[in-house]
């Protein structure tokens, strides 16, 4: 363990520091400034005597023409070209008493007047020739002084005597030397007071202990730098007065371009000029430099290429490193630069590992994200934001970090919590990579992605106009060809939720560029205030896009159309004829845009053909291909056998999984375990995944859950959703889990060899929960997780304990039953009639799973226990919620919408069970399982219903007077929804059961009752299942609460 001491910081004043210098070393060098306007002309030396004399003769100045500032505390306002004149001017404040406020010279006249009067400025200081460039000098003149400080020749040459500065750092400590501000980015900016202890940290922080044989990422020593660093960030901007400071305070030089605009190739040639071997420059910088080959060549001279102010593009990184050391500076205003250790493996340039006892603290705020947070301690010598805010015990920065996949002490910067874009379906996801990745194209100068609020996320480009005019693009579209390659890059990345349409891409106004900060990050709320009205046409104009039926119904006519309509939606034109391109990144919203754009086109084109593609077909139909096929027999009149077609499907998929289940030993050699179980737990950070994960936590007799997920950052999301559902074993307990990231149809799960064999050693229980829920896709979309049943056999065949698996399957298995099948009620067996199960994809995917598990237990031995599942509901409790995006929520969510309730729910009665008493349940059923051994190798069934029924009819008054709602005919209510033609992502938000209209009209309008199920074999050996209550209106009213709907929202 690393300890910091108190006898190894110190309490320095800059100013201090340059006098002593001054008089113990005058010749050492402090910096290095450029003859003139062109590297050409070279630079010259700035010693500590220099800058000491330019110093004195500056204060004597200030004194003279403004009078001392000691008495009050008074503020001098410094404006002017990005040179060593704002260094001069800072320390000749701080010797003659004076606050030194630096403003950006970007802000505007409000912003600068506001400041002015925040900071309690006495006057604005100016270098010969910039007055013109004071933001409202003709507001200024009149109201206060505006005064030009003397060129720099005079300060260098003149001989001045040695303006006295013995103030001691213990009363200077905690008194403001430092104004600068915020950028302003949701409002006026405003001050931020910098004191002269905060100055001090940059000194402290050099000295601050590190492990042995580890580096700071910081530069501070000049013999690892080569003598001096080339900086170009600006003086009022953290980084640039970290370089001065460091001059000071550890003698490493800093060296500057000339002053004029920034671009790559002064930089590349002041670098060639000067031959120092380190640089600290902006990524946007550094990104343009490496756009050609010598500046890439340049860079890789270097020995320390340092970067900061906003993350470096991973595809730079990537082309730089191993070339040049690359060191990512971290910090703000407010905390100063933070100390990170430069990584042991270059692999890892992109992340940060802070140092030990410096009491940075990571805490996790959503999905894979933590927040930097700083507690206080003992460390104020070194963190800059207890100088900042002297009462601040804790400070939480709002800087979000993702940390690396196996290395766990690294994290990655992904941007600031006010970047989150949280969609309207309350997905959340971070857009700064994706816009790294895309801004690396040369061809695009920012990139922004916006949806706050939206239901899906867009894209605005600045182009790099230059190239765009040199290039003569003929139009937005054949830009767009040209950089897609690298949006698909991007989507790549990024979740599913988050991937940017190309109808959903815009391009700039040359007119009107991107506002960005001072240190060079696109200001985001901002720019989408100026793109407001281009980003409400974007989404007004969702899916409109060309598209034109043919004149003849042929096959091949109608191919081409299908195939035009699902690019346009999935805009990724790999999508080949008999992909599923709902395994290629196709959701519901493109699902409803692809079926009402079919049949805009169809009726469009020819009224007479009678036409109407609905979302049911376009789901039954996941491919070109088949959906083409499907429309061509639509319209010549073909007809199929469906209940054929269905008996072979699922047969075909049976077959396919059944015959590769064979045993690997006989079954005499299965063992039995005794009180110690290991669990395997598929799905746990869904909802009912997490309460069985909490049921597990609590039982003693587990030692060891292994948690299968197939999202990599499953711990964080686990963390989130037990502190959201009020889950608190997860604190407890939770040394137990360990976190496992699975590829569901992959052989072996997708696991490494040594971790499948881990499991394989150890596990006994297998509980198999994850699943996609959806019920209008097609049998086929689900068979990658039919594969994972097999698999999850297999691994039980090959276990050393055989783990019994237990199967979460559903209901909707055998509510196709029919008492001419042989019994009143649907038994709780296996039923192995396809009939039995309803006509609906989800349904059929868990029979043929059921299925599987009966093979396994017939021919193999393997012990397995279906769990048929009814409707679960939301919680009993007020933590948690019901899934608004389920059939319930989305039906009650839009009757609030439209103001009209169905008074009937089909034929079924509620037979529901609150998600937290079926994780009860579940778990009494494998006690129960697992102790009886004379079935244990054997298939068994168990039917999750409540055998407590309600009806809809007894709860609805209570629901209507909640929501304020008109019970109305269950085909009055769908065809409020099917009247809404062409819904907008505005409709889709505010009903989201038209998502799910072809999934209403089955249930609410159907004839046929759904079957009675037997569950006395269940409540037999589930005493929560034997006493539960029936759906309440309490629990209703809980629901409504979660929802934020009902009066009592």
């Amino acid at each position: 363990m690393v300890h910091f001491h108190k006898d190894e910081i110190s309490g320095r004043l800059l100013a201090s520091v340059v006098d002593e210098k001054a008089r113990k070393h005058p010749h050492q060098k402090f910096c290095i400034l450029p003859n003139g306007e062109s590297p050409r002309e070279g630079f010259y030396d700035v010693t500590f005597e220099d800058i000491a004399r330019a110093v004195d003769q500056m204060s004597w100045w200030i004194a003279r023409t403004l009078g001392p500032g000691d008495e009050d505390d008074q503020t001098l306002a410094y404006l002017g070209t990005n040179d060593i004149r704002y260094i001069i001017v800072f320390l000749a404040c701080n010797k003659t008493g004076y606050r030194l406020f630096l403003p950006s010279p970007r802000n505007s006249t409000e912003a600068f007047l506001h400041l002015l009067k925040e900071t309690n400025t006495k006057a604005v200081l100016h270098p010969p020739g910039f007055k013109e460039h004071i933001p409202g000098v003709g507001r200024l003149v009149t109201t206060m002084e505006i005064v030009e400080i003397p060129w720099l020749n005079e300060l260098w040459r003149k001989q001045t005597s040695s303006y006295s500065y013995i103030k001691s750092f213990r009363e200077e400590q905690d008194r403001i030397a430092l104004i600068v501000h915020t950028s302003g980015t949701t409002g006026l900016p405003k001050p931020i007071f910098l004191t002269h202890g905060y100055c001090a940290t940059v000194d402290n922080v050099r000295n601050f202990p590190l492990p042995k044989g580890r580096r700071s990422s910081i530069p501070c020593n000049p013999l690892f730098e080569g003598g001096a660093v080339l900086t170009v960030f600006p003086f009022f901007h953290i980084v640039g007065f970290f370089f001065f400071a460091q001059a000071v305070f550890s003698g490493l030089p800093f060296a500057t371009p000339p002053s004029k605009p920034l671009s790559g190739d002064l930089v590349v040639k002041t670098l060639r000029e000067l031959r120092v071997v380190s640089a600290a420059l902006p990524p946007s910088l550094i990104e343009n430099i490496c756009s050609s080959d010598f500046g890439l060549k340049t860079l890789t001279q270097l020995n320390n290429l340092y970067f900061g102010g906003a993350p470096l593009s991973p595809e730079i990184g990537e082309m730089l490193r191993g070339r040049v050391k690359l060191n990512s500076l971290i910090g703000s205003t407010e905390m100063g630069i933070l100390l990170s250790m430069r990584p042991l493996d270059e692999a890892d340039w992109s992340y940060f590992e802070w140092a030990p006892n410096f009491n940075i603290h990571m805490d996790p705020v959503s999905d894979n994200f933590y927040e930097l947070v700083l507690r206080r301690g003992d460390n104020r010598e070194v963190n800059g934001i207890f100088h900042s805010f002297p009462s601040l015990l804790e400070y939480r920065s709002k800087d979000l970090y993702t940390r690396h996949p196996t290395k766990k002490h690294l994290w990655k910067y992904s941007g600031r919590s006010d970047d989150i874009i949280v969609l309207s379906n309350g997905e959340k996801f971070n857009p700064v990579d994706m816009e790294k990745i895309i801004e690396a194209h040369p061809l695009v100068s920012r990139a922004l992605i916006v949806g706050q609020g939206r239901f899906h996320s867009a894209l605005l480009i600045e182009p790099n106009w230059e190239l765009w005019h040199s290039r003569k693009f003929p139009s937005d579209s054949a830009f767009l060809d040209e950089i897609w390659p690298k949006i698909r890059e991007a989507n790549a990345g990024a979740p599913a939720y988050g991937r940017v349409m190309r109808s959903k891409i815009a391009l700039a106004d040359e007119n009107k560029p991107f506002k960005t900060t001072p240190k060079g990050t696109t200001q985001r709320r901002l720019v989408q205030q100026d793109y407001e009205d281009l980003i409400e046409t974007l989404y007004r104009n969702d899916h409109k896009k060309d598209l034109e039926c043919p004149d003849e119904g042929y096959l091949a006519n109608i191919l081409i159309f299908i195939r035009q309509a699902v690019h346009n939606q999935l805009e990724d034109k790999n999508v080949h004829d008999a992909d599923d391109f709902y395994e290629a990144g196709f959701d519901s919203l493109q699902t409803v845009f692809l079926a009402n754009t079919l049949s805009s086109a169809i009726k469009s084109k020819h009224p007479d053909w009678s036409l109407s593609i609905n979302i049911h077909d376009v789901y039954a139909h996941p491919t070109i291909a088949s959906l083409s096929q499907y429309v061509t027999d639509r319209l010549q009149g073909n007809k199929t056998d469906t209940k054929a077609l269905r008996y072979e499907r699922i047969n075909h998929m049976i077959q396919k999984y059944r015959d590769s289940l064979r045993p690997e030993r006989p079954f005499t050699m299965w063992r039995k375990r005794g009180n110690q179980h290991v669990v395997l737990l598929t799905g746990s950070t869904g909802s009912l995944g997490s309460y069985i994960l909490n049921q597990l936590l609590s039982d003693h007799t587990v030692v060891k859950i292994y948690c299968l997920n197939r999202s990599a950052d499953a711990e964080t999301r686990q963390r989130q959703v037990h502190v959201e559902r009020g889950l608190g074993l997860w604190q407890t307990g939770g040394e137990r889990v360990e976190f496992v990231k699975a590829v569901f149809g992959d052989d072996k799960l997708g696991l490494s060899e040594s971790k499948y064999n881990t499991l394989l050693a150890t596990v006994d229980i297998t509980i198999h929960n994850a699943w996609k829920l959806d019920f209008n896709r097609r049998v086929e979309s689900f068979e990658s997780l039919i594969k994972s049943v097999r698999d999850l056999l297999a691994f039980s065949l090959r276990g050393y304990w055989c783990p019994h698996l237990f199967f979460v399957s559903s209901i909707s298995t055998i509510y196709g039953w029919d008492p001419t099948m042989g019994r009143p009620s649907a038994p709780e067996d296996i039923i192995e009639n396809p009939d039995a199960v309803l006509e609906q994809g989800y349904a059929e995917s868990k029979h043929i799973a059921e299925r599987l598990c009966y093979e396994a237990s017939k021919t193999a031995g393997v012990p397995t226990t279906i769990l048929r599942v009814g409707q679960i509901g939301g919680p009993t409790r007020a933590e948690g919620i019901w899934n608004r995006n389920e059939w319930f929520p989305s039906l009650i969510a839009t009757s609030a919408r439209i103001g009209k309730i169905p008074t009937s729910l089909g034929t079924n009665e509620v037979d529901w069970i609150p998600v937290d008493s079926l994780a009860e349940i579940i778990m009494e059923i494998i006690h129960s399982r697992l102790g009886t051994h004379s079935s244990s190798a054997s298939a068994a069934c168990f039917h999750i219903v409540n055998p407590k029924k309600t009806s809809w009819k007894s709860l609805l008054p209570f629901v209507q007077s909640k929501l304020n709602v008109a019970p109305v005919a269950a085909s009055e209510w769908i065809s409020n929804l099917k009247n809404v033609i062409d819904p907008t992502e505005e409709d889709l938000l505010q009903m989201p059961a038209l998502k799910l209209l072809d999934f209403y009209r089955g249930l609410l309008l159907s004839d046929s009752p759904l079957a009675d199920v037997e569950v006395r074999n269940t409540m037999k050996i589930s005493p929560t299942l034997a006493n539960l209550h029936p759906i309440s209106e309490q629990m209703i009213k809980n629901w409504l609460w979660q929802w934020g709907l009902g009066e009592d929202s």
